[in-house]
C-alpha cells in the first residue's frame, strides 16, 4: 500500500515544544491562520519524497542508511521566525551553525539521486525551517520576525533522520509516524 513519505529530522517536543507554542501565542494576533502546528508534528524537513509504495520505500532504506551513517550527531538551535507569504506558511528557522545538517541533507539527496527523481520535489535551495502554522492568507506589510525569536541557546542534538508518512488526520492537521530510524555516528 502506497503512502505519503519524507526523510526529516525531529525537533523534541520536551525541549522546544514549549517555546515554539509561546512563540505561535505571539503570532496569532498578527496572522490569517488557518491552523497551528502542535509541537509532535515539528520537525525539519530533510527530503520530501511524495508517494511510495512498499518496495520503493525499503529501496529508499537501503540507499539512505549509509548515506546517514556516515555522519556525526551533531546539535541544532531554534533561530528567527519567517514566512514563505506565497505558501502561506509561517516557520521557525535554525539559528546558528547549520553547516552539519546541510552536509546530511547533501548526502541523502545524492544517495537518493541513483534511484528517485528528488529534484522534483526540491525548489532552489535548502532552508530547512519547523512549520509553526499554514495561514488562509498572508498580509505583506507584516513581519513575523517583529515578534521575536525563541530564546538563544534552546538547542537539541540530533542523532537520526526519520522516514516519516503524512498520515491525513482531520481538521488538526496531519500525523507524521515514524516508519524507519536512522541513526548517526554518536
Amino acid at each position: 500500500m502506497a503512502g505519503r513519505y519524507f526523510l526529516g529530522v525531529e525537533v523534541p517536543a520536551s525541549v522546544c515544544g514549549p517555546e515554539l507554542i509561546e512563540l505561535q501565542k505571539r503570532l496569532e494576533p498578527h496572522l490569517d491562520l488557518k491552523r497551528w502546528y502542535r509541537p509532535e508534528q515539528m520537525h525539519l524537513t530533510v527530503q520530501f519524497m511524495g508517494n511510495l509504495d512498499e518496495v520503493q520505500v525499503a529501496t529508499l532504506i537501503d540507499l539512505v542508511e549509509p548515506a546517514v551513517r556516515a555522519h556525526q550527531a551533531f546539535e541544532l538551535e531554534l533561530g528567527n521566525v519567517g514566512w514563505f507569504p506565497r505558501a502561506k506558511v509561517v516557520w521557525c528557522g535554525i539559528g546558528r551553525d547549520m553547516s552539519a545538517l546541510q552536509r546530511l541533507q547533501h548526502s541523502v539527496v545524492t544517495a537518493l539521486s541513483a534511484e528517485f527523481d528528488v529534484e522534483a520535489h526540491n525548489h532552489g535551495e535548502y532552508r530547512p525551517h519547523i512549520t509553526l502554522g499554514r495561514l488562509y492568507s498572508a498580509d505583506l506589510k507584516f513581519r513575523p520576525e517583529s515578534v521575536g525569536a525563541p530564546p538563544s541557546g534552546l538547542s537539541w542534538v540530533v542523532d537520526g533522520v526519520h522516514l516519516y508518512e503524512s498520515v491525513s488526520s482531520g481538521p488538526t492537521g496531519p500525523d507524521y509516524p515514524i516508519r524507519h530510524t536512522f541513526s548517526l555516528q554518536k
